[in-house]
């Protein structure tokens, strides 16, 4: 397999693109939009050695009226005003453009196979307040009609194609993609993703008043990691003998014989990460975009497989204000880069897969010509394992840098002749005068006091039954631990399709503490609520058995629980120790959080929309993999679990 040279590719012609702005429709004033998913070929900002253009074969979004894009077209929508959306799947039957492993659970129909040609997709409305129905679960996947087979085949859980978004939550950056079960890192890699911005009063006024950047100086960047091969296409490693981009090894390495002997030396494997060696932003590789000496507001996408990134700018005379997370705007402005001419260690923030932020990047200290690079300082190309306050990365993994490829996302070049935005965003200014807060604690118990239940949930790592590493949610309760990945118990993995364990009232407010066991960092991701983190903890637990739960240690048959930084593992399995501060960009509203090895992060939400619904790590290879679990948000007090 010859894949393109992305550090050649880079020294030739990066920052040479400018950035793709996708198509917006407006359906701030409520709109029935169709959306088909289609294939194209599209430039992504790749060349051959002697400089020609290559065209990438990829799938993307359309309305059938017009272009189909990747990303797909950015839908503009407005508080309280809801939009249907048509989603239809009008990809050539073909089969797909990656190769599938079929040892996952995944959404194939007996009726229209996979095999013959029919790819299975389904949008999700990521960060959306979604009906159940209109949510995009796994299982409520369609494929395409035609071919003599009947209409289509549908998922298990399908109900319809067309949602409706009522659009009753604050202004937030939201985005949609694929999420059929067992594919979605698959659909998502080809191209199947967009932008859904959100808008409401008081975020224009902000704009009104000047506070922060709009209209033209308000801009979405979607970035994604990928890797090709030296004609252009999409490469994603899947047989024994393709390279993992980035390094020496193939995923006959990482993918044990057992699971050859099981399928054949030819079969398709899921790896455990995927790490690409080309960043696109857009869909432009390393792009670049003009922009004035003033003010501008970015909305940041992190939508990568499996890549965390760690970012910061290359000229300490920009400053850099934090006014939005996943959920929508903050309270208050936080500054993460000062802008005063020294670049300081504290001054990045992380973002994880799945997640999004709003900045507002200040360009007013530079001169006509400047550039600035916004840079990845992130793991190269290993799984994150958390970060210290000084920008130090854990696990003793290779940092990205300015010379990698993979270190360098976009450039921003000044243009004094674009008339400047000057907002009055600073640290510290208000930005929601009536901010809702859900994680008061006032006796100090950390458990917060709207909290009417508390759940300890957990992050797992295991073995198939291949051998693979398989990474899996399940209960972290005190008590018996599950031994077969589908029992009843109090501690352990459970698997995609064990019996739903969680199980919030309507209209109740819980929290949950996430413990991760494992020994990497994991984007946790919620759907229907936005919630607010209370607080993280070091905790401490010991596995000599290396197989993923930690050990009964004191050999009583359950798994116990202690408080205190100094464990005592005669008493409990499980320790609790110090706390550990947020960052600024894991404050406000969340739809995802990072959770990192020897951590519990605890997190409160109110489920007030009934219904199944899913939650899972969002490195879309571990969700594919079976690191995802059901919900059901139940009515009937008897079912409350």
């Amino acid at each position: 397999m010859s894949l393109l040279d992305s550090e050649e590719l880079f020294e030739s012609h990066a920052f040479e693109n400018a950035l793709p702005i996708p198509e917006v429709i407006d359906a701030t004033k409520g709109r029935d939009i169709t959306l088909q998913a289609r294939q194209i070929s599209q430039f992504l900002g790749l060349y051959d050695p002697d400089g020609n253009l290559l065209y990438t074969t990829v799938w993307g979004y359309g309305t059938g009226m017009g272009k189909t894009s990747y990303p797909g077209p950015t839908i503009l929508a407005y508080e309280d005003v809801p939009v249907t959306v048509h989603w239809q799947n009008k990809l050539p039957l073909t089969g797909h453009l990656l190769p599938v492993d079929t040892s996952l659970h995944f959404a194939n129909s007996l009726t229209h196979p996979l095999s013959s040609g029919y790819v299975p997709i389904v949008s999700h409305l990521h960060g959306g307040h979604n009906d159940s129905i209109f949510d995009g679960l796994p299982d409520q996947w369609f494929t395409q009609s035609g071919g003599g087979n009947g209409p289509r085949g549908v998922g298990p859980g399908f109900v319809t194609s067309t949602m409706t978004y009522y659009n009753d939550q604050q202004a937030a950056t939201l985005w949609y993609h694929d999420h059929a079960l067992g594919i979605t890192r698959l659909n998502v890699y080809a191209g199947l993703a967009g932008f859904y911005v959100l808008q409401d009063e008081s975020h224009l006024d902000l704009v009104k008043n000047g506070v922060l950047p709009g209209g033209n100086y308000d801009l979405g960047m979607a970035i994604q990691d990928r890797a090709f091969t030296s004609d252009g296409q999409l490469y994603y490693p899947a047989y024994k003998d393709d390279p993992l981009p980035g390094t020496d090894m193939t995923v006959g390495d990482v993918v044990p014989q057992k699971f050859y002997d099981t399928f054949g030396e030819d079969a398709p494997s899921a790896v455990p990460e995927f790490f690409g060696d080309t960043i696109l932003v857009n869909g432009m590789a390393w792009p670049k975009l003009n922009v004035a000496a003033g003010d501008y507001e970015f909305r940041l996408l992190n939508g990568s497989d499996s890549r965390f990134y760690v970012l910061k700018v290359s000229d300490p005379d920009v400053a850099v204000h934090l006014v939005g997370t996943d959920g929508g705007l903050l309270p208050n402005a936080i500054t993460i880069s000062d802008g005063d001419g020294v670049q300081e260690s504290n001054e990045f923030l992380v973002l994880a897969p799945g997640d999004r932020v709003e900045l507002v990047f200040d360009f007013s200290r530079l001169d006509d010509g400047d550039t600035v690079t916004l840079l990845n300082v992130g793991p190269a190309f290993d799984p994150f394992k958390g970060i210290s306050a000084d920008g130090f990365l854990f696990g003793d993994i290779e940092a990205a840098n300015a010379n990698n490829p993979v270190g360098d996302i976009m450039q921003f070049a000044v243009d004094t002749a674009i008339k400047p935005f000057d907002a009055t965003v600073q640290d510290g200014i208000v930005l929601v005068k009536d901010f809702v807060s859900l994680t008061e604690d006032a006796n100090h118990d950390d458990v917060a006091d709207l909290a009417t239940n508390v759940r300890k949930v957990g992050l797992f790592e295991g073995e198939d039954e291949y051998g693979r590493v398989t990474p899996m949610l399940g209960k972290a309760e005190a008590g018996t631990v599950i031994t077969d990945k589908m029992s009843s118990g109090d501690f352990g993995p459970l698997a995609w399709d064990a019996p739903t364990t969680e199980k919030p009232l309507l209209g109740s407010t819980e929290q949950w503490d996430m413990f991760n066991f494992t020994a990497d960092s994991h984007p946790i991701h919620l759907h229907l609520p936005q919630f607010q983190v209370l607080g993280k903890w070091h905790i401490d637990f010991l596995d000599q058995d290396e197989n993923g739960i930690p050990d009964d240690t004191n050999s009583d048959g359950e798994i116990t629980y202690g408080t205190g930084p100094s464990p005592n593992y005669a008493v409990a399995d499980i320790w609790i120790g110090d706390k550990i501060d947020l960052r600024p960009e894991e404050t406000g509203w969340q739809d995802t959080i990072e959770v990192d090895p020897h951590q519990m992060v605890a997190v409160i939400a109110t489920f007030d929309k009934p219904g199944d619904y899913v939650w899972h790590c969002h490195i879309l290879s571990h969700e594919d993999n079976e690191m995802m679990r059901p919900y059901t948000v139940v009515t009937d007090f008897g079912l409350f679990a």
